[in-house]
């Protein structure tokens, strides 16, 4: 007998060395199915089983099924006990299958689950004053009277050593946790002791650079050598820099080990490029085809200043602008730019040409955004048969907030911005009047393939003479981000001769449904009201149409067909714009 397996084995050797097939002892396939459970329950059955893993194995025989078969009962039952079902019944069958192979078949009854009888946490260490800590700790998934769930007890186990160590509990342990299972009360008890022990401070904060002044770069920094470990510091840091748009690269690292109950840190940086160029091109119903060039320099000097130009034509007219950033108070927060331009438009409604200079302050405080302004504004106009030449000194105040995780794909979120400003005689201005105007959007989606989107502008206007009030300064309505079915600018009050003047107040409103047909692409019906008006009496002008959407990574591209629903035989206008939907 040992001399036929030594032959046979110098026969395989001898095959392979002679690239010959090997001589198999049998060629036996195996089908599985589980019926009774779903999801990561059968998931787990499929991993356990021994027959399903090795089903196509080279050397399965009649008899290796049957012998993996009949382990297959015992296997379901230990792949089970993690969800908490230590009593199933599991009904199995055997059969072959015509034309060679066999199906093995099992269906599971769960039986009744295991409960928890008792949850015995005990939570030391410095931790059980940290409220991020406790708030996690509170949370614990299992208590007393629910299903034995362990995957959730090890998943739980781990966040908990997890959130430790992004809050400097270094030294954090489990003392002897335990699950204790009784078969025959048929019931499950839970101890579990967390010793955080002491929390690590931040120690020496090592800065790598030479881009900033070093007193400028520390206002970047938010704690000090001696404040609680918090990893979600380092990563608030790490982005704040990149976020600051000097560097290319940046690196927050924690440096080796900790040094006694401290642990260093490395900030380490590399400058972005001394000059970033950009062209755009583009076409937009409300503005004809458009181009646009920039020149930014991030950094002109170690005190963090940028200076931005750009030049924008496009078929309704163009111009220049420059602004100059310098780092406030807090430059992750603050910034004040100083900005001078010069635009020229020119619409069927009205022509102007702007020269402006100003000033502003951004603040950040929490999810608001505050934007202060003082603007020297000079505009030459011609609205219908009314020209001027107006100079105005505006000071303004901006408020905005965002809902959304993010800015250009969005599947639920809500934008609101605000702004008053105003002018006066007795400063530099040729007329007094106050203007306060409030934009809000929102969108959701609702399923996998449905979203609404709605919008509301409100503005209004207190003027004496508001022949001297600018085309700039003054509301119409109209076009594709406005009421669609109707020209850009071209609603509003008209004078005597049926042209359109603008109107001191603004009244817009939309609602539109889109459904998603393929990944990228969308169908959308709207629905759209609004007009400008000098008193809130006069009626709304409405468009409605259909759409036709495709997400790009700048936004959605809007193509649409809209009716002028209030006009005689409803006219029609196409409308194309693309951007962000907040």
């Amino acid at each position: 007998m040992v001399r036929g397996w030594r032959a046979y084995l110098m026969s395989v050797g001898l095959m392979v060395v002679a690239g010959l097939p090997l001589p198999l002892r049998a060629d036996v396939s195996v089908e599985v199915s589980v019926e009774g459970v779903s999801g990561v329950m059968q998931t787990n059955i499929m991993q356990w089983l021994s027959i399903q893993q090795q089903r196509n194995h080279p050397l399965m025989t009649e008899g290796r099924v049957r012998r993996l078969h009949e382990k297959a009962r015992s296997e379901i039952e230990q792949a089970l006990q993690p969800y908490g079902y230590y009593r199933p019944s599991v009904e199995s069958m055997l059969s072959p299958i015509d034309g060679g192979g066999w199906q093995a078949s099992y269906r599971v009854e769960l039986g009744p689950p295991l409960l928890i009888g008792q949850v015995r946490r005990e939570l030391t260490g410095e931790a059980a004053a940290d409220p991020q800590f406790m708030a996690m700790w509170q949370a614990f998934p299992l208590s007393d009277g629910m299903v034995l769930d362990q995957l959730l007890y090890e998943q739980a186990k781990d966040d908990l050593i997890k959130l430790a160590h992004e809050r400097g509990y270094f030294d954090a342990q489990f003392l002897q946790p335990r699950i204790s299972i009784d078969l025959q009360r048929y019931q499950a008890d839970i101890e579990l002791t967390f010793d955080s022990g002491h929390r690590y401070k931040f120690g020496e904060i090592g800065l790598l650079q030479d881009v900033l002044e070093p007193a400028l770069f520390a206002r970047y920094i938010d704690f000090a050598a001696g404040d609680p470990y918090d990893v979600a510091k380092l990563l608030s840091l790490q982005q704040a820099l990149i976020d600051s748009d000097y560097f290319s690269e940046v690196e927050v690292l924690p440096e080796g080990s900790p040094d006694g109950m401290q642990v260093p840190v490395s900030v380490q940086v590399m400058p972005r490029k001394d000059n970033r160029y950009t062209l755009a091109l583009g076409y937009g119903t409300d503005t004809g085809a458009r181009t646009k060039l920039g020149w930014e320099q991030p950094r002109v000097n170690a005190d963090g200043h940028r200076i931005e130009t750009e030049l924008h034509i496009s078929t309704i007219g163009g111009g220049i602008e420059g602004r100059y950033h310098i780092p406030a108070g807090n430059p992750r927060l603050e910034r004040w730019t100083l900005s001078a331009g010069y635009v020229t438009t020119d619409l069927n409604t009205s022509e102007s040409d702007i020269f402006t200079l100003g000033v502003s302050l951004l603040q950040i405080r929490g999810p608001w955004q505050e934007t202060w302004a003082l603007n020297f504004h000079k505009e030459q106009f011609v609205i219908a048969d009314d020209e001027g030449d107006t100079t105005l000194l505006i000071p303004s105040i901006g408020l905005g907030r965002r809902w959304a995780e993010e800015r250009i794909v969005l599947d639920d979120g809500i934008s609101l911005d605000m702004e008053l400003r105003g002018a006066s005689e007795d400063t530099l201005s040729d007329t007094d009047f106050v203007q306060g105007r409030l934009k809000l959007k929102g969108l959701t989606t609702l399923g996998r393939r449905h979203r609404l989107l709605a919008r509301v502008g409100v503005g209004s206007t207190e003027v004496d003479h508001f022949d001297k009030l600018p085309a700039s300064v003054r509301f119409f309505a109209g076009g594709a981000q406005s009421v669609r079915g109707y020209r850009y600018q071209s609603l509003g009050p008209v004078n005597a001769t049926g042209e359109v003047v603008g109107g001191k107040h603004l009244l817009e409103s939309s609602v539109e449904y889109e459904l998603r047909f393929l990944q990228d692409w969308g169908l959308a019906v709207f629905a759209d009201a609004g007009n400008a008006m000098n008193d809130y009496s006069a009626s709304l002008k409405r468009g409605a149409g259909l759409g036709l959407r495709w997400l790009t990574p700048v936004g959605a591209l809007r193509f649409d067909v809209a009716w002028a629903v209030s006009e005689p035989e409803h006219p029609w206008r196409v409308h194309i714009n693309i951007g962000p939907d907040l």
